[in-house]
């Protein structure tokens, strides 16, 4: 069963018209064509077969508004992580960082909406005491419920993946989660597969991918090479490589899409590139895989963060959410036109 995206849905039927946004503002279109350095990219054609970075196309970018944040009628500031949308609510998972000990927080809010709702889903431990798991990671529905990761913010830290029926995802209410498992790394975003019944996990700068099924049971794990044939993960050291560090997934229909960062293999390199990735048969021998490097707005990288995905629209929520927020969407059948098949 495939999660309808309805807001990102009703906005791709304006690509390429003009539109306007909720507040009557028109939605700009930026024009982008960054360069990247050469040496990076001969870095990436050497070493690998990383697509993304190699080409920046020109795209058309909508950017719409949405509401400050504010908790308990203060205002409030969280590290964006995830993003995804369901029956028009988007939700978005954050860290909160405005406060001593920092916090895992679930957001949401529509359209029609100022304000957000907003769950603190940190993990609490025996003796009631509030744990470290504070990283809330990319999130994805199976229709009735979010799947969320909760992980140490620290690279190989442990992490607790949680399955939240959004029915009871009431406004002032507690949140509890309808199953859990433990992971002992850190896993960064999770995509879900309902046809398949499995779970997608990257950790951090995608060095591993687990699959396990819904009951947390372990399927599979894949590694350097399996990732490098991919173009995912970034690997350190002498033999290191670039890759695309995932930073959020979602699984629609047949399709594995991939969001996040090209990243070089160490500190010499400091430029990187948004990339989306799209997989049939991410699992299988002969699958296919296709990517496209994403323009930048205004030097901000619109795949360092949370991402979610329709059929039509590819929505980006790249920044904090704090007094200021907004959201950039790019037509998906535009993306899926300038992509590099490997």
């Amino acid at each position: 069963m495939r999660v309808t995206f309805e807001l990102c849905h009703r906005a791709s039927a304006l690509f390429p018209a003009a539109s306007r946004t909720r507040t009557g503002t028109p939605p700009t279109a930026i024009y982008s064509r960054p360069h990247w350095p050469r040496l990076l990219l001969a870095l990436a054609v050497l070493t690998g077969r990383v697509v993304c970075g190699e080409d920046v196309p020109v795209l058309a970018i909508e950017e719409m508004r949405l509401p400050a944040l504010r908790i308990d009628g203060q205002s409030a500031r969280a590290h964006t992580q995830g993003l995804e949308l369901v029956a028009g609510n988007y939700y978005v998972t954050g860290r909160r960082e405005d406060g001593t000990p920092q916090r895992a927080f679930l957001f949401r809010t529509d359209p029609s909406r100022g304000d957000w709702d907003a769950w603190d889903i940190t993990p609490i431990d025996a003796q009631g005491m509030v744990t470290s798991l504070d990283h809330p990671g990319g999130m994805q529905s199976d229709g009735t419920h979010l799947w969320i990761p909760l992980a140490e913010s620290k690279k190989h830290g442990h992490s607790i993946i949680r399955s939240f029926s959004i029915t009871n995802l009431v406004s002032g209410g507690r949140l509890r989660s309808d199953f859990e498992f433990p992971v002992n790394d850190h896993i960064g975003a999770v995509a879900v597969s309902v046809d398949r019944r499995l779970l997608f996990g990257a950790n951090w700068d995608t060095e591993r991918i687990y699959v396990w099924d819904f009951n947390g049971r372990l399927q599979r794990t894949l590694t350097d090479f399996e990732l490098k044939a991919r173009g995912l993960g970034v690997v350190a050291g002498v033999a290191g490589r670039p890759g695309v560090a995932v930073q959020d997934w979602k699984i629609i229909g047949e399709r594995l899409f991939a969001s996040g960062l090209l990243r070089p293999p160490g500190p010499a390199f400091t430029t990187s590139g948004s990339c989306l990735a799209w997989f049939t048969d991410f699992l299988g021998p002969n699958f296919q895989r296709h990517s496209v490097t994403l323009p930048m707005r205004n030097g901000i990288q619109l795949a360092r963060e949370a991402m979610a995905i329709s059929e039509a629209v590819v929505c980006f929520l790249p920044e904090d959410l704090g007094t200021s927020n907004r959201l950039f969407r790019l037509a998906l059948p535009d993306l899926m036109r300038q992509s590099a098949d490997r």
